[in-house]
């Protein structure tokens, strides 16, 4: 009896933290440079079932009580750099060298089957300086 009611709740502990993240990393770093006011990477993961229905991923809602959601597909280019600018809007700041890195990664497949993959891993990344709206080269210069 004991044993069939912890094996349910290993495999939803388990499996609640595997789920999605969306993430804002931000730092400061003289490497950086006078004109640079911080680096931002902003990211969210996600698994997905035969790599197009969304079975769980990141929360794109900032002032969401839950850090992830299941069956919405949040992990898209435009969500994480929507953050990436409210972020830069916020503090006046203007976002340049911006890099987008997005990638998937099949965790299970059956390789005889019309579909070889089941579940897949879905990331995207977005990374930019944020520098002073006022420093930012015009076309005039």
């Amino acid at each position: 009896m004991r044993l069939s009611l912890i094996s349910p709740a290993a495999g939803l502990l388990a499996a609640l933290l595997t789920a999605g993240c969306f993430s804002v990393d931000r730092g400061r770093s003289p490497v950086l440079g006078e004109r640079v006011d911080s680096h931002v990477l902003v990211s969210n993961y996600g698994w997905y079932l035969f790599g197009c229905l969304p079975i769980v991923c990141g929360n794109r809602h900032a002032d969401s009580w839950c850090p992830f959601v299941c069956f919405r597909h949040d992990v898209k280019a435009e969500y994480a750099w929507e953050r990436v600018m409210a972020l830069a809007d916020a503090e006046g700041l203007r976002p340049e060298q911006v890099q987008l890195l997005a990638d998937n990664d099949v965790l299970f497949d059956a390789y005889y089957s019309p579909v070889p993959w089941i579940i897949v891993y879905r990331e995207v990344n977005v990374s930019a300086n944020l520098v002073k709206a006022s420093e930012v080269p015009s076309c005039a210069d």
